[in-house]
């Protein structure tokens, strides 16, 4: 009988108010190199439970055996978003772009993704 233990690290980084969440980080291997994702909006928690998206990142480069973190930024912020996403308030605020910035100078790979918005 064989045991595999795995630990997967997860950091995120909120605003003051929780209404901005400006980085969701996992970190699995700190040996290989980190991939940014950039993706639209956040998930409303994105802590303990996760969206679709993020799993499928998650997976994706979890399996590639290339990378060891993905930084998760977004363009939006605000996790506090409306049914309708035209007329959320403040999707964004000074500190998003910084932290973009930040994690993209620290990957090796950044990668945009988007999808369809809901209606």
């Amino acid at each position: 009988m064989n045991t595999i233990k795995s630990t997967i690290h997860t950091e995120a980084i909120f605003s003051d108010d929780e209404q901005h969440r400006y980085l969701l980080k996992k970190t699995w291997d700190e040996k290989k190199p980190a991939c940014t994702v950039i993706t639209m909006y956040p998930h409303l928690d994105g802590i303990l439970s996760l969206d679709l998206t993020t799993v499928l990142i998650f997976n994706q480069l979890a399996n590639s055996d290339q990378y060891g973190a993905v930084y998760l930024v977004n363009l939006f912020s605000n996790i506090k978003t409306s049914e309708n996403l035209k007329h959320i308030k403040e999707p964004f605020d000074k500190h998003t772009d910084i932290h973009l910035m930040k994690v993209i100078s620290e990957s090796d790979t950044v990668i945009l993704a988007y999808g369809a918005y809901a209606k």
